[in-house]
């Protein structure tokens, strides 16, 4: 396994990026093949789900933390002995690289024995863990915790964790699609940040002519499906309909990948084997005038010894279409449903996560999450100006990654067939057609939630 890229602020994005995609952009199929076991598994098998009890109150002397390398992990390792110091309960840490964490996990759910206390996962596999019923849901927790206030959240980031009605995870990190530019290139052309796709082509357009830099950059390549969702939400499109039938063919979403397709005109050469991490490392090394990209990478952009543009580089929110659609994705963590420990457990999250140490969880490192309290912190925002956009407007509508427990094989289907509509080996309309009908197959697969 590749090592991530220290320029990613979460590095959860490059490591679930290579296994959504396979491995190195899906060109070592075998990967891919751990994705499909993990569906099987979660398909096929009947997961032990223990209820609260007697035991869970009990207070022991150990919990069980297992996390997926991060800088949320490494921040919640930070924060730890302070919450042991409190309780007198030590946290034991298991951490398990990204490409086997989601099958390891499930299969130690599966035997019931509670081993783990608490698990973090990525939201992409929140469908198939609450599907398994391998999480215990946590709407009681929530509902009755002053400390962790689901009021400081705003409605939309207040269900990230959700499914089918219940809450499983809670919102480990904040990160929307925002827009990323040049204030130096901006302010020489004399441009504004885009509050529209159409003047979001125009700013590419206008920089890609002056010549300081190319005009703009997304993940055209392996990655693709993540900004495109971004467009067809942006028209007014959808992916699929409440039966799952796929909607890819539609005329909003056509017209959202002829769009897409359009800003190659003013990408970097090679654009169409840039994947999502390399979008932001060439916004850093190289002259790119704006890009899309997800919140997380922050720390990284901002970063003098990792950007050599750091100093010049300002966020807005994304620009909006017919839509003022929001691609939002992050980390989740929540509490194995075979837990013994879900009293103490929700103890160790509820401090972590909690209002009142939100700040100190930021500052030990870990991706901002999106607290009311956090993004109006006026010292919090004065040296982090990004954080004011994680609150996500109510005027907007927010997206998350598909809540599929097919999604992986989605993802693929989706990739490759955009990398043969981007390449010009068929029209928009031939190939989203053909998308269409093999999206048809692997929907056809999605349990009924």
């Amino acid at each position: 396994m590749p090592i991530p890229s220290i320029l990613s602020p979460n590095w959860h994005f490059e490591l679930s990026h290579l296994f959504l995609r396979g491995y190195d952009m899906r060109k070592n199929f075998k990967f891919f093949g751990t994705v499909t076991a993990v569906l099987s598994l979660v398909l096929s098998s009947t997961f032990v789900a223990t209820s609260s009890s007697s035991a869970a109150d009990k207070k022991p002397s150990v919990i069980n933390v297992y996390l997926i390398p991060s800088p949320s992990a490494d921040a919640i390792k930070k924060l730890a002995p302070a919450w042991t110091a409190k309780t007198g309960i030590k946290v034991n840490f298991t951490e398990v690289e990204y490409g086997t964490a989601h099958q390891k996990a499930l299969l130690s759910i599966q035997t019931g024995k509670g081993e783990q206390d608490v698990v973090q996962f990525d939201n992409t596999f929140l469908a198939a863990f609450a599907n398994a019923k391998a999480l215990t849901a946590l709407d009681s927790f929530t509902s009755a915790s002053k400390e962790y206030d689901m009021a400081d959240f705003t409605p939309s980031l207040q269900h990230y964790g959700d499914f089918g009605g219940k809450k499983y995870g809670l919102m480990l990190s904040t990160e929307p699609f925002i827009q990323w530019y040049r204030s130096d290139i901006y302010k020489s052309l004399n441009l504004k940040p885009a509050k529209t796709w159409d003047e979001y082509k125009v700013n590419a357009d206008a920089i890609q002519k002056s010549g300081k830099a190319s005009g703009q950059l997304m993940g055209y390549g392996p990655n693709t499906t993540w900004w495109w969702m971004q467009m067809v939400w942006s028209f007014g499109g959808s992916l699929y309909d409440s039966k799952f039938n796929p909607t890819v063919n539609s005329p909003q979403a056509i017209a959202a990948t002829k769009f897409y397709k359009d800003l190659l005109s003013s990408a970097p050469k090679g654009a169409l084997g840039v994947n999502g991490d390399d979008v932001t490392t060439q916004f850093v090394s190289t002259n790119v005038g704006q890009i899309l990209q997800y919140a997380g990478y922050a720390s990284g952009v901002f970063d003098p010894k990792l950007s050599k543009n750091a100093k010049n580089i300002a966020t807005a929110p994304a620009p909006s279409g017919k839509v003022n659609a929001i691609e939002l994705a992050g980390w989740n963590i929540g509490i194995p449903s075979d837990s013994k420990n879900k009293t103490w457990a929700w103890s160790f999250l509820e401090y972590m996560l909690g209002k009142t140490n939100a700040p100190n969880f930021l500052n030990a490192g870990a991706a901002a999450i999106g607290r009311t309290s956090i993004t109006t912190n006026k010292a919090l925002v004065a040296k982090n100006p990004y954080l004011a956009l994680l609150s996500l407007p109510a005027s907007a509508t927010v997206y998350t990654y598909p809540s599929l427990v097919t999604w992986p094989e989605f993802d693929k289907v989706g990739s490759d067939g955009l990398a043969s509509i981007l390449s010009g080996k068929v029209t928009v309309e031939a190939g989203l057609q053909k998308l269409n009908q093999s999206l048809k197959v692997v929907l056809a697969k999605e349990p009924k939630h």
